[in-house]
């Protein structure tokens, strides 16, 4: 039930964050080729493609770090023991879940206060943009408590194999 239930989540996750980059890219050709093309510009393209960049940046955030893709120094991990490396991440991992956990609180208040003033060209509530802070920092948050154990266990170096054949084939004759 849970590993169906994290299936969801994460195709949910996955279908926004390409939704909303597809958007951002056609509103982006659509001005290029509007203001190059026809002289004139869709004033409004410009400021919903910022903002659907901000919450696709939020809402990618999880993604990345459930593919390993966020930026991390592991010159320090690697001089521990294998044994202690777990712990060591899953302390980190407990430091980036309070932190994830104070954005998301802060960033709701923040987006709240924003509620009022509006965008220059949408006239939409700048807390709308905003919200992309909760709601991403949450969103973060959960793929790294269902992703937990991969988390504190993808530290381990594994012993050296021998090299793969395919790797050092050589090279075919021209």
């Amino acid at each position: 039930m849970l590993q169906t239930l994290e299936r969801i989540f994460i195709r949910v996750n996955e279908t926004l964050v390409v939704l909303m980059m597809m958007a951002m890219v056609s509103l982006v050709l659509l001005n290029v080729v509007t203001r190059y093309g026809f002289q004139f510009s869709v004033a409004w393209a410009e400021e919903l493609a910022r903002f659907l960049m901000i919450w696709t940046v939020y809402l990618g955030a999880g993604l990345a770090l459930r593919a390993g893709n966020h930026v991390a120094f592991e010159y320090v991990q690697s001089l521990l023991p294998t044994r202690v490396i777990p712990w060591v991440r899953g302390l980190i991992a407990l430091v980036i879940l309070v932190f994830l956990a104070l954005l998301t609180y802060y960033g709701w208040e923040f987006s709240q206060l924003m509620m009022r003033p509006r965008t220059a060209m949408l006239g939409i509530p700048r807390g709308i943009v905003g919200l992309a802070i909760p709601i991403g920092a949450a969103v973060l948050g959960m793929h790294l408590l269902l992703t937990w154990r991969q988390f504190a266990q993808a530290g381990i170096r594994s012993e050296p194999s021998a090299p793969s054949p395919v790797s050092h084939a050589p090279e075919a004759p021209r």
